[in-house]
């Protein structure tokens, strides 16, 4: 098929999705919608949870958070200047008390570790981190590479990606250089991609990601603003066709 003709059903699917044809997961990120969006707590909220999304079920992984959040002896988890100083083992009691966390030693780790980087180095606050590289998007994602221990998972490939996609999505974060915002090629990006006609049914992650971006090279649309699309596409079954 020709670049030509394969996005073409690109851009035919982002029109289907918006007029509503394809199902969304209702509260697939599940959040605290009564935050400002421009708030330090929104910026927490959605900084903290997508280190957790890896070999996970997201949308249950979302209903966590929601659930720790609103539930009073567990809402501190998401302020670094208090799970800095709270007892470790209550802290991690807590952070599994409604399946935020499923691996109670890692995961509590990988939690705990961006909570003392964020509190020690950018007063608690993830905008101040944003703020220190310029809200550039290769410049952040350049930043967690260069502070792995700091900013453990999240400085991942998959994952820093997809910090920046959430953040651009919930929040009021204006980035510089957002179309460096790569997809999030998790099964179902995968999935769709190979349905679409973008790559083989032997691609790999790093593959697809490539596809993503030379496919919109020279359109206005990001990688990143075909993620819902193709996620929710493929949980449809493929459906409608394309």
């Amino acid at each position: 098929m020709s670049k030509e003709a394969t996005l073409e059903k690109v851009l035919k699917l982002r029109k289907i999705f918006q007029t509503g044809l394809i199902p969304i997961v209702e509260n697939h990120e599940a959040h605290p919608e009564e935050l400002d969006k421009g708030s330090r707590e929104r910026y927490l909220y959605f900084t903290l949870v997508p280190a957790l999304n890896f070999q996970r079920n997201s949308p249950n992984l979302w209903k966590s958070a929601y659930e720790t959040w609103q539930d009073e002896k567990t809402n501190y988890v998401f302020f670094p200047e208090k799970v800095v100083v709270a007892d470790y083992k209550t802290f991690q009691a807590d952070l599994n008390k409604h399946k935020l966390s499923l691996q109670p030693n890692k995961h509590a780790h990988i939690w705990f570790t961006l909570c003392k980087t964020l509190h020690e180095e950018f007063e608690s606050d993830p905008r101040k981190l944003l703020s220190n590289v310029l809200f550039d998007v290769p410049a952040a994602i350049q930043h967690l590479l260069d502070n792995k221990k700091q900013f453990p998972y999240l400085s991942g490939p998959k994952l820093s990606n997809y910090w920046l996609y959430i953040l651009d999505y919930y929040t009021d974060v204006k980035f510089q250089n957002k179309s460096e915002i790569s997809i999030i090629p998790d099964t179902h990006i995968i999935q769709s991609s190979i349905q679409l006609g973008l790559v083989s049914d032997t691609a790999k992650p790093e593959e697809v990601a490539s596809a993503w971006k030379t496919i919109l090279s020279g359109t206005e649309l990001s990688p990143s603003q075909m993620h819902s699309a193709l996620w929710h596409w493929s949980r449809n079954g493929f459906l409608p066709a394309i």
